[in-house]
């Protein structure tokens, strides 16, 4: 019986232990979490995910740079990812910098739709996204914030210096205009094609909308250059007795492929060409002397970084800034190449 008693003491004694030990560990548990969560909140860190399309590409490269050193000047964490224009990779990368505790997603895929998909995506997290560039709607009418071109406005202002060489060079007279664009970057983005030829027309070039075409060479990077190459040289083909043909391109690369179109058939004499941006691309037709390629609207993409840092800062501090954010533009050419250079270097 005593040994009965002393079992039954000895059990008791090891529940209390054992319940005393487990009192421990959750209240020191507890303690570690709030110290954790504590320290987040006094810290108040920001942490800028930002998901880009290729580097191979120098402008989304050059505006990698920007948000990099803005970050750093303005103390911010930024993880960064790149997809290389394959849209499997896009969200898979936005999951990768979430899980590294991104507070806001900037994306430069320039895929309109899987943008959109990213703004509900991210929103269900508490997390807002800036589309560059490109306008992303979700399926449910949310709009992401936008930082980027003014297209309208980038449009315009190469419609511009169109008109001008038509004026100067062909006295005023034009035939056709080809207008090469980019259909996975969205309708927003085709405003700088549209805008060339309402710029063109305001400036006093008279050309009938059925002597307008639209080309789409879908795709980004170099996918655009090979294709747009392949569309004017197939165009070139089937109108050999059209001259005075202005063309217009979304990006340096989609011109880069219209240009070296253009050069193969001997055709320069026939082509005025603007871009939109000004590129390595740009610098090197110059060096060959004059040639149909006039210039192009320029964009600064290394400045970009200067403006959606602190955006950024902004949208995580509740200040709701206006949704669309757009760069002030004007069209460059070789008068301006020093500029050009500088903006390239």
């Amino acid at each position: 019986m005593r040994n009965k008693n002393n079992y039954e003491l000895k059990e008791n004694i090891m529940k209390k232990i054992l319940t005393l030990i487990l009192l421990v560990l959750l209240m020191t548990s507890a303690a570690f979490a709030n110290g954790q969560g504590d320290k987040k909140k006094g810290d108040d860190e920001i942490i800028i995910g930002f998901n880009n399309g290729s580097t191979a590409v120098d402008f989304l490269r050059q505006v990698g740079e920007s948000m990099e050193r803005a970050a750093a000047e303005n103390g911010i964490k930024i993880v960064v990812a790149e997809s290389n224009f394959e849209a499997e990779k896009i969200l898979p990368n936005v999951d990768a910098m979430l899980l590294q505790g991104a507070d806001i997603i900037v994306d430069f895929n320039v895929n309109a739709e899987i943008g959109g998909s990213l703004v509900d995506y991210c929103g269900e997290k508490g997390v807002p996204v800036i589309g560059i560039d490109v306008g992303y709607t979700s399926p449910s009418g949310e709009q992401a914030w936008f930082f980027g071109a003014n297209n309208q406005m980038a449009g315009e202002v190469a419609g511009e210096g169109l008109a001008k060489a038509v004026r100067e060079q062909w006295n005023g007279e034009l035939d056709y205009m080809l207008l090469f664009f980019n259909s996975e970057n969205g309708e927003l983005v085709k405003l700088r094609l549209s805008g060339m030829y309402d710029g063109l027309t305001a400036a006093g070039i008279d050309l009938p909308l059925d002597r307008v075409e639209y080309i789409d060479v879908g795709g980004g990077g170099s996918d655009s250059t090979i294709s747009a190459n392949q569309k004017m040289t197939d165009w070139l083909t089937a109108h050999p007795d059209l001259d005075n043909i202005a063309v217009g391109a979304v990006n340096t690369e989609t011109g880069q492929g219209i240009f070296s179109a253009v050069q193969a058939a001997n055709r320069d004499s026939d082509v005025f060409l603007a871009t939109n941006n000004n590129g390595q691309q740009t610098l090197a037709a110059f060096q060959m002397g004059e040639n149909c390629w006039l210039g192009g609207t320029a964009y600064y993409p290394t400045q970009y970084g200067d403006y959606i840092i602190p955006l950024c800062i902004d949208i995580l501090a509740g200040k709701n800034p206006d949704k669309i954010q757009t760069m002030e533009h004007e069209f460059l050419t070789r008068d301006e190449i020093d500029q050009i250079i500088k903006e390239n270097s």
